[in-house]
C-alpha cells in the first residue's frame, strides 16, 4: 500500500512536470505583421523574407531595421509586435532599449565636453569626481580616456550588477558602490568590457556640467541630430509607443519589462527607434554633417572610430574606440560596430565606410540565440560579404541559461520526491519504535564514525564551498559575491531566478536534514 502511494505521488509530479514545461510561443507559426515608411517600402525586399524566416526559427516577438546609404535611410521597417502580452504592430517609431549601443551617445557627450574646454581626458577621474575611491592604490591614475577606451582596469561581468542602485543621487551610489572593488590590471595596460567604465562618464557629465545627465544629452545630442523620439526618460518613452521587452521562461518566451535604474543610463539605457538610428547613423557615416549641416565635429567622429586600443577576439584583432569596436584585421573590410544586451532587449548597429551603409536592428526579446547574427546577416545577404555574428556577454544568452534552469528544475523535483521518500522512512522508523531520539533510554548504539561522516559531509562541503567562494571573489575582485547574486534578480529571467533560489533552498535543506539525523537520532538498542 505505501509503495503504490509513492508511485502515485511520483506520478503525479511528472505529470506536473511536463504541463510546466509545455507551451508555445504566441510567435510561433503565426503570421508576422510588418510596418514600413511608405519611402522604403519595396526596397529590399529580400532582406523581408530574411528577417521573417529569422524570427520564425528563433520565436523573435518583434524587430525594427533601418539601412542607411550615404546620406539617406534607404530601408525602415518594423516586423511582428510590440508585445506578447499586448500585441501592436511594431513601426519605425517604436521605442525600444538600445543597450551597451547606448555607449556610444555617452561618448560622444563626453568629447562635446572636451570641446568646451570642460574636461581634460588625459586628466585623473579623481580630478573631477573626488569622491572616486577604490581599494587600490592605482586609482588614482584612471584616466577619462581610459574609461571612454575601456582601458581602466575596473573589473566587468560579475561587477555589472553594482551599477543598479537607487538614491536621492544614483550615480553618487554608482560611485559608493565600487569603492571596495580592486583593478583586474593596471590602468592603461588593455582591455576590459565594463559598464562601470560608462557610468563612471555619466556621473563626470553631472558633476561638470551641474546639469542632469538626462538633460545634458538632450541638449547636446538628441535635439541637434534631430532625434524626436529618442529619450532617457522611461515616462516620456511609454507615451511615444515603447515596446515591451522579452525573456524565456522554462522554453516560453514571456514579456518581461524591468526597473530602469538611472544610474545605469549612460551604459546601456537610452531609448530610441530605428528611425532615429538611422539619423544616427547617418550623423557617424557622413562624420558628424547632416541634411541640417555640420552638427557634430568631424574630429569627433574620427576619434570615436578610432581603436585606442586592440585586443584579441575569435581569433581576430577588434579594436575599440570610443563606444565603438573597430575592425582591425587586414584582410577584413572596414567594419565599425557595437552591439548591446539589456535582460529583455539585444540591439546592434554596424558601419560599412568601404560601402558607405550603415544597418541598425532593434529586437525586443533577449530570448533568441542569434539576435544578433541579424545585423551582419543583413549586410551579407546585400553586399556578398561574411562578417560573423557580434560577440555577446555570458549571460546573453539566456535561452541557453533557461534551458540549465529549466534541466535544473527537472533535478529539484526529483530531489524534493527523494527528499519526502526520506523523511518518511524516517518517520516510518520513529512509528516502528526503530529509532529514537539521542536522550531517548530507547536510542541505541553511538553512531561510527564512517556513518557520521557519510551524514555531515554534504553540509560541510556546502559550508566549506560557500565561504571559500566568498573569500575567492573578494580577494581577486574585491567584491562580496553573494551581494551580486541577490542581485542578479534585477535582470535574470524569472525562470532561471525560481530555479536558482529553490536549488539553494532545497539542497541545503538536504545536507542539513542529514546532519541532524547524524548528530540527534540514534536506531534502537538490540534487543538482548
Amino acid at each position: 500500500m505505501a509503495r503504490s502511494k509513492i508511485s502515485f505521488i511520483l506520478l503525479t509530479m511528472v505529470c506536473l512536470s511536463s504541463l510546466a514545461f509545455t507551451g508555445c510561443n504566441q510567435t510561433a507559426g503565426a503570421e508576422i505583421p510588418s510596418t514600413s515608411s511608405p519611402e522604403t517600402a519595396t526596397a529590399y525586399p529580400e532582406v523581408d523574407d530574411y528577417i521573417i524566416q529569422q524570427m520564425i526559427d528563433e520565436d523573435i516577438p518583434g524587430v525594427v531595421v533601418v539601412i542607411v546609404q550615404g546620406e539617406e535611410i534607404t530601408y525602415l521597417k518594423g516586423f511582428g509586435v510590440t508585445s506578447l502580452s499586448d500585441p501592436s504592430p511594431v513601426t519605425p517609431q517604436t521605442i525600444f532599449d538600445l543597450a551597451s549601443i547606448s555607449k556610444s551617445f555617452t561618448a560622444l557627450g563626453v568629447l562635446l565636453l572636451r570641446d568646451e574646454g570642460l574636461i581634460d581626458l588625459d586628466a585623473p577621474v579623481q580630478q573631477y569626481l573626488p569622491d572616486f575611491q577604490l581599494n587600490d592604490p592605482q586609482a588614482a591614475d584612471i584616466t577619462v580616456r581610459q574609461l571612454l577606451n575601456q582601458t581602466s582596469g575596473l573589473p566587468g561581468n560579475l561587477s555589472a550588477p553594482l551599477i543598479f542602485q537607487h538614491g536621492e543621487d544614483e550615480f553618487k551610489a554608482v560611485v559608493a558602490a565600487i569603492n571596495h572593488l580592486r583593478l583586474n590590471r593596471p590602468p592603461g595596460s588593455s582591455f576590459e568590457y565594463a559598464d562601470i567604465n560608462y557610468c563612471l562618464l555619466g556621473a563626470l557629465i553631472e558633476r561638470v556640467t551641474g546639469i542632469t545627465f538626462e538633460e545634458y544629452m538632450e541638449q547636446k545630442i538628441f535635439i541637434p541630430l534631430g532625434l524626436e523620439n529618442t529619450t532617457l526618460y522611461p515616462d516620456k518613452a511609454a507615451k511615444l509607443d515603447r515596446a515591451d521587452g522579452h525573456q524565456p521562461m522554462y522554453g516560453r518566451v514571456i514579456s518581461r519589462n524591468i526597473t530602469i535604474y538611472r544610474s545605469a543610463l549612460p551604459a546601456g539605457w537610452i531609448m530610441s527607434s530605428a528611425e532615429d538610428m538611422g539619423k544616427w547613423l547617418i550623423a557617424h557615416l557622413n562624420y558628424g554633417f547632416t541634411a541640417e549641416g555640420q552638427i557634430i565635429p568631424a574630429a569627433d567622429i574620427e576619434e570615436c572610430h578610432t581603436a585606442a586600443t586592440q585586443f584579441e577576439e575569435n581569433g581576430k584583432e577588434t579594436g575599440y574606440g570610443m563606444g565603438w569596436f573597430i575592425s582591425c584585421g587586414s584582410d577584413d573590410v572596414s567594419l565599425i560596430w557595437h552591439g548591446g544586451d539589456t535582460p529583455n532587449f539585444t540591439t546592434d548597429m554596424i558601419l560599412l565606410p568601404d560601402y558607405q551603409m550603415g544597418i541598425a536592428v532593434l529586437v525586443n526579446s533577449q530570448a533568441s540565440t542569434i539576435g544578433h547574427s541579424i545585423a551582419p546577416g543583413i549586410a551579407n545577404l546585400l553586399l556578398g560579404l561574411e562578417l560573423e555574428s557580434m560577440s555577446v556577454p555570458w549571460w546573453a544568452h539566456w535561452k541557453t541559461i533557461d534551458t540549465i534552469a529549466t534541466i535544473a528544475l527537472v533535478f529539484i523535483y526529483l530531489l524534493v520526491l527523494s527528499l519526502v521518500f526520506y523523511v518518511w522512512r524516517i518517520w516510518r522508523q520513529f512509528r516502528a519504535g526503530e529509532r529514537h531520539f539521542i536522550g531517548s533510554p530507547f536510542a541505541g548504539h553511538i553512531i561510527l564514525v564512517w556513518q557520521l561522516m557519510l551524514y555531515i559531509a554534504p553540509l560541510v562541503l556546502l559550508i566549506l564551498f560557500s565561504i571559500a567562494s566568498y573569500l575567492v571573489v573578494n580577494a581577486l575582485y574585491g567584491y562580496n559575491l553573494y551581494e551580486v547574486l541577490v542581485m542578479f534578480h534585477i535582470a535574470a529571467p524569472p525562470g532561471v531566478y525560481i530555479s536558482g533560489i529553490i536549488v539553494l533552498v532545497i539542497v541545503p535543506l538536504w545536507a542539513l536534514l542529514l546532519a541532524f539525523i547524524a548528530f540527534f537520532t540514534r536506531s534502537s538498542k538490540a534487543a538482548a
